[in-house]
């Protein structure tokens, strides 16, 4: 029984050894490298997060781009996912594979980078990108404090050599350009949260989808099993409901199991009856150990996938804390909020930025039972109480609501570094 907490001490070592090496390598010789590497003009890099993935703002942003031959960019979507690279290149989307050599010198003469992320410094990447104009597009509204306004991060920081560290490892960035999508989220959110020079306010290019069609690329990345069986099932008058619960920073797994929230079997009997798909699309991040070939009317979105073209077929959905909620709110569909654990997650997660009951567009549900009856009258009996309610908090989380976010960020994007 000890052999375990051994293994997992001796793997936290060996990983904390890798970042130090990787921290020492581009301190003394990866940044001094990009000083000297002349810049190539109007060469474009854009960074999926974790290990390149396709998807969020900067794949739209990216598409936009690509679609509209905009000949004084050279650009290149940026991966270390082998799968996202074979699927980009056979699309014959200009990508480029992390760490090739012929990569790296790319990077070295990169002149922009546009990310959405932070996770796009892992790596090395940081430091071959230190002296490129750094776009943050950021992946969502948020009621939660993030970044530097994370309280327990500012406590960690309180130690100033760990502080050195993360400024060091590149945690903390100085952006050139941050995008923010309305006033009050660039003074309430974004500002605590990010170091930047400027800010622009606009659209998520990623909700752009939900104006037009997706075509072949916009389904690049996506859970297209799922997103094909579920326009299948609303021709059958099947009812389509997303459970996106948000990432806790405490906990194993999924914490709606740990905390025993949610039985799957009982949810899967109430779908069946009533004639409902219920689709999780849990964080990344998060182990998730349910087998669903048992589970009849549960269907579990791929975990790494973009969901963004699936949301059109959803009627309705369920989150907690999640920044789904906003853009789910272009759609104008009800909204239920799960909050299972919200006295724990404010005082062990996240400190939230506004008033919970204010901000959140509709009914909140504390247990399975109350849940189930929600949905039931949400999708049946056609009761919603939060019809106004969404409209306001829409109009006051973003400035654009029109669509072409992408076209309007490219301008601002152009004017700033030609």
């Amino acid at each position: 029984m000890r052999t375990r907490p051994r293994i997992k001490a001796h793997v936290e070592v060996i990983k904390y050894t890798i970042k130090m090496v990787g921290l020492i390598i581009g301190l003394t010789f990866v940044m001094h490298l990009a000083c000297l590497v002349p810049k190539k003009r109007n060469l474009v890099l854009f960074i999926g997060g974790n290990d390149g993935q396709f998807r969020d703002n900067a794949k739209y942003l990216y598409l936009h781009l690509y679609r509209t031959h905009q000949q004084k960019f050279k650009f290149f979507f940026l991966t270390a996912n082998k799968s996202v690279f074979r699927q980009l290149q056979s699309n014959n989307l200009p990508s480029i594979f992390y760490p090739k050599l012929s990569t790296l010198f790319i990077m070295l003469r990169t002149s922009v980078i546009i990310v959405d992320n932070f996770t796009w410094i892992s790596n090395l990447k940081y430091y071959f990108l230190l002296y490129s104009y750094k776009i943050q597009l950021w992946h969502g509204c948020s009621i939660k404090s993030l970044g530097l306004d994370n309280e327990f991060l500012k406590e960690n920081l309180k130690a100033r050599w760990r502080k050195l560290l993360y400024y060091a490892r590149g945690r903390f960035p100085n952006y050139d350009l941050f995008l923010s999508t309305s006033k009050i989220n660039t003074d309430k959110i974004f500002k605590p949260a990010f170091n930047f020079r400027k800010i622009i306010e606009s659209g998520y290019p990623r909700n752009d989808i939900f104006l037009s069609e997706p075509d072949t690329f916009d389904l690049i990345g996506t859970d297209k099993t799922v997103i094909n069986k579920s326009a299948n099932a609303k021709k059958n008058r099947y009812k389509i409901v997303l459970y996106a619960p948000t990432f806790r920073d405490t906990g194993n797994g999924d914490d709606f199991l740990e905390d025993e929230a949610l039985n799957l079997n009982k949810l899967d009997e109430f779908a069946k009856r009533n004639k409902i798909y219920i689709i999780f699309k849990v964080h990344l991040w998060r182990e998730f150990p349910i087998d669903f070939k048992e589970l009849t009317n549960l269907i579990k979105y791929k975990d790494t996938g973009d969901v963004y073209p699936l949301l059109p077929l959803v009627d309705l959905l369920i989150t907690d804390y999640s920044s789904i909620f906003f853009d789910f709110l272009y759609l104008n569909k009800p909204i239920i909020f799960f909050p299972y654990d919200y006295d724990k997650y404010i005082r062990k997660d996240r400190q939230l930025k506004y008033d919970y009951d204010w901000v959140t567009p509709g009914p909140k549900c504390m247990n399975q039972d109350d849940l189930q009856t929600i949905i039931y009258r949400c999708l049946f009996e056609n009761i919603d109480e939060y019809h106004q309610k969404r409209k306001d908090i829409f109009n006051m989380s973003f400035s654009h609501k029109s669509g072409s976010a992408s076209e309007r960020i490219l301008k601002m994007i152009s004017t700033e570094i030609t």
